[in-house]
C-alpha cells in the first residue's frame, strides 16, 4: 500500500470487498517488479494515476495493463507501444451464451469448448486494453476470426498471443504489430505476498530486453 499514490491509497480504502482489494495490491506489486526489471524505483510508481472511465497511466515512457481474476494476477509491461492483456479462469461459459460480444465467425470456432471460448474472450479483452478503449460494448467490435494471433478492432491490426498461466486458467496478451520480443517470467510468492496467504501470482512482459 505505501508503494502507491496517496489519492490511490485513499480509493482503495474505501472497498468494502477485500479480495479486490488484495487483488490490486498484488497487481501494483507485479508493476513494481516490471519497473524495476526496467531499471526504474519503486518510486516510479508515484506517477500512477487512475482518470475515470480509461486505463491506468504512468508518467513514464512505458505501457502497462493488469488483469486479474480468481487464482491469477497478470501484468504487461511495454516500451515498445500500447500493451494489454486478460486472463479468466475457467468455468462452464460456452460462446452460445454469448451472441452480443462474439461474432458468428467467433462462436463457430469455438463451439461447445469453454476453453476455446475463453481464447476468443481473452484475445478480444486484451484488444481493449491495448487500445485503450474499455467496456462491454468495445469487446463486441473487436474481430479475432481473422487468424489465431491477429486481431482488428477499428481498422487498426493487433497482435495476440497466449500467456502460459496454467490449465485452469486461460490469458493473452494484445500488442501493435512489430512491437517486438514477448518475455514471460513469474514472480515468486514471497516476493509477492510478502508472508500474505494466497497463491495468485503470474506476470507477462513486453521488450526487447526485459523480462517479468
Amino acid at each position: 500500500m505505501g508503494d502507491l499514490p496517496a489519492s490511490r491509497r485513499a480509493e482503495i480504502g474505501t472497498w468494502t470487498d477485500e479480495r479486490d482489494r488484495h487483488r490490486s495490491l498484488l497487481g501494483s506489486r507485479l508493476l513494481v517488479a516490471g519497473l524495476a526489471d526496467l531499471g526504474f524505483s519503486p518510486d516510479a510508481l508515484n506517477s500512477l494515476a487512475h482518470p475515470p472511465q480509461s486505463r491506468p497511466t504512468l508518467d513514464l515512457p512505458i505501457a502497462f495493463s493488469i488483469s486479474h481474476c480468481d487464482g491469477r494476477i497478470v501484468c504487461a509491461l511495454s516500451t515498445r507501444g500500447p500493451v494489454g492483456i486478460d486472463v479468466e479462469r475457467l468455468s462452464g461459459a460456452v460462446s452460445k451464451d454469448f451472441h452480443v460480444y462474439l461474432n458468428e465467425a467467433e462462436r463457430a470456432w469455438a463451439g461447445r469448448s469453454s476453453r476455446r471460448f475463453y481464447c476468443v474472450w481473452t484475445r478480444k479483452e486484451a484488444v481493449v486494453k491495448a487500445a485503450g478503449s474499455s467496456g462491454l460494448r468495445e469487446v463486441s467490435r473487436v474481430d479475432s476470426s481473422g487468424a489465431l494471433d491477429r486481431c482488428e478492432l477499428n481498422g487498426h491490426f493487433w497482435h495476440t498471443r497466449p500467456v502460459p498461466v496454467g490449465r485452469s486458467h486461460v490469458a493473452h496478451l494484445a500488442v501493435s504489430e512489430g512491437a517486438g520480443e514477448v518475455t514471460v517470467r513469474r514472480v515468486s510468492r514471497q516476493v509477492l505476498e510478502r508472508g500474505a496467504s494466497t497463491n495468485l501470482r503470474a506476470a507477462a512482459a513486453v521488450n526487447s530486453r526485459a523480462v517479468l
